[in-house]
């Protein structure tokens, strides 16, 4: 499945625990595909699985994910970063280097 950084999931358990996510998951999607036709990906809050979906949880932390996105999954990474400009959880195509996503 996909990697979560330590720094990720503790983060998401902190949203979880108050409640700021509540029962859903976080789906997983393909925001787009790069011009050599590498998956970008995007974090949304998902009530639950649709048909076509899988649902799985890394460390504790409940995801799901559409058929196109599930092959792609051992490539995504979530990581939070903080810097003195932005703050958020990013993912990242560990086979692919022209950019991450950061959402915040």
């Amino acid at each position: 499945m996909l990697t979560l950084t330590d720094t990720a999931r503790n983060q998401l358990q902190v949203a979880i625990d108050g409640g700021e996510i509540g029962p859903s998951r976080l789906r997983v999607f393909i925001d787009h595909r790069c011009h050599c036709g590498k998956a970008h990906f995007s974090l949304a809050l998902a009530e639950g699985p649709v048909d076509g979906d899988t649902a799985f949880e890394v460390g504790g932390i409940p995801f799901v994910a559409d058929g196109d996105t599930v092959p792609e999954l051992p490539s995504v990474e979530i990581d939070f970063v903080e810097t003195v400009w932005t703050k958020g959880f990013t993912l990242r195509n560990t086979g692919h280097q022209c950019g991450s996503h950061m959402m915040a």
